[in-house]
């Protein structure tokens, strides 16, 4: 992989032959019943101040992105599509096989992506014939990071369509999709928080100079950050209502996001019940003004640390965590800068410096080939 490509850039279009794989795997699997109780239950995460707690005692996430089984070929595969794709089989024993390694390395967070045409926006999700495959597999999945102490966020939009954000679109969104995942899991606490939407800061996909949405050079950036602001305030409140408990969270591509633009109406800050989002200094795709570096222009550490002191600035006492954080290596991206020992000492530094500035932790994205390559000692084993 030569540079990043944020995952709400990744090309994904449903075709009849996905469709149809789709179709015959609901129907064999129709009658499958709703889950129960886990028998092996995860004290609820909450949040007090600036703080994750977990019975009560401070919650440090030292998360991994879990974006596809070890070994899969992620120029065929690129996200788990939970056996809606012929080309990328699921593997449930590579899955569980990936967790006992990374418990091992001492993480208790993964992250994993709900694709919107996977999960309802092709097949119903449930159905009066009973659950979809794909709700199954993730079943499969939550219950099998939990059973080893691992906690899950399902990022619940990803691939959602670019141009369904105005208030008409909301209703189908929250029926086909939103609904019936949340309220299949509501109420287990091996769901660490709901992810609303993936990067919905970047509007690239809709005009490259809207990268960024606050970009205030390109005046049709406002309206689009606005009417994806809204977007969000109406799902918040959706996921409260099917939820309630649950934290949620929204997965920034820039931390600045969650109080800009300035002048819109709305911000998501207020949507929130913690801060999330993301840092690559190590030319991030497409980014404009920013194609330096993803912030402000001094790299890592400095703009890690500035982008979390401007959210504790706005006062409101919320937990930050860095949900994808990661940095390209040689010799797999000859272009980059680190090798794997720059690598590990630049992600015990991002440990260190959100633990000295009270954030909750982190959840890695991997740019190499294991996870032991990537976490190396960054965490204790569990």
């Amino acid at each position: 992989m030569k540079q990043r490509t944020p995952l709400t850039h990744h090309s994904f279009r449903p075709h009849v032959r996905i469709l149809i794989i789709i179709f015959v795997a609901y129907l064999i699997n129709g009658c499958a019943q709703p889950p129960t109780s886990p028998d092996y239950p995860l004290p609820l995460i909450t949040a007090s101040d600036e703080q994750l707690l977990a019975n009560g005692q401070p919650f440090e996430v030292r998360g991994v992105n879990y974006v596809r089984s070890s070994g899969v070929d992620q120029n065929i595969c690129w996200t788990l599509q939970f056996g809606a794709d012929a080309r990328c089989p699921w593997d449930l024993p590579a899955i569980t096989a990936d967790f006992d390694k990374l418990r091992a390395l001492g993480v208790n967070t993964i992250r994993v992506f709900l694709n919107f045409y996977v999960f309802g926006g092709s097949v119903p999700v449930i159905s009066d014939t009973g659950k979809s495959i794909a709700l199954l597999h993730l079943e499969d999945l939550i219950r099998e990071a939990n059973q080893r102490g691992i906690y899950v966020i399902p990022v619940l939009l990803i691939e959602y369509p670019q141009d369904q954000f105005a208030s008409i679109h909301y209703e189908r969104a929250f029926d086909v999709h939103v609904r019936p995942i949340v309220r299949n899991f509501a109420g287990n606490n091996g769901i660490l928080a709901w992810d609303l939407f993936n990067e919905p800061d970047i509007g690239s996909p809709v005009d490259i100079r809207c990268w960024d949405w606050d970009n205030a050079d390109h005046p049709g950036c406002f309206p689009l950050a606005e009417e994806r602001q809204q977007f969000i305030a109406a799902l918040s409140a959706e996921v409260a209502t099917l939820d309630p408990g649950r934290l949620r969270t929204t997965g920034l591509a820039f931390a600045k996001s969650h109080f800009e633009p300035i002048e819109a109406a709305a911000r998501i800050a207020d949507m929130v019940d913690f801060f999330t989002f993301h840092y690559y200094d190590d030319g991030p795709y497409h980014s404009g003004r920013y194609k330096a570096h993803w912030y402000y222009g001094k790299g890592f550490p400095d703009d890690l640390r500035r982008s979390i002191e401007e959210i504790q600035a706005l006062g409101l006492k919320r937990p930050i965590v860095v949900t994808e954080l990661g940095f390209p290596t040689v010799p797999l991206d000859p272009e980059a800068s680190r090798d794997t020992a720059m690598l590990n000492r630049d992600l015990r530094a991002a440990r260190d410096l959100l633990r000295e500035v009270g954030a909750g932790g982190m959840v890695l994205w991997s740019f190499q080939d294991s996870f032991t390559t990537l976490l190396d000692d960054l965490y204790p084993p569990r």
